[in-house]
């Protein structure tokens, strides 16, 4: 395992309900998927989707893991997920306190 917070990612999902979160959450972090994940209970999205205009109350999941492990977990989210097309977005970390990142790695093994 590397030192490079770069290996380190935050996922983003946008689901439309905590208990489609929660299915992710249980599934991915009980894994070892993901180390940690963190709900947003309700966040307002706006996008287009097939020509029209949509306006939704959805929940974020905010996921934490290793590169090695992001295929894995996008595969989980995609069984999981209810739309056609889930919104799975994952950011390299840029800078982030040494013993969190190295506990990320460590569970994500």
């Amino acid at each position: 395992m590397g030192t490079n917070p770069q290996d380190i990612w935050v996922v983003m999902v946008t689901v439309p309900n905590q208990e489609e979160a929660d299915k992710i959450v249980d599934q991915t972090v009980g894994s070892h998927q993901a180390a940690c994940a963190t709900t947003i209970p309700l966040v307002h999205s706006t996008y287009w989707w097939e020509g029209k205009l949509v306006k939704e109350q959805e929940t974020m999941v905010l996921l934490k893991t290793t590169v090695e492990r992001f295929e894995a977990l996008q595969e989980t989210i995609k069984k999981i997920h209810s739309s056609k097309v889930p919104e799975i977005i994952a950011l390299p970390v840029m800078a982030g306190l040494p013993q969190y990142l190295a506990w990320v790695r460590n569970e994500t093994h």
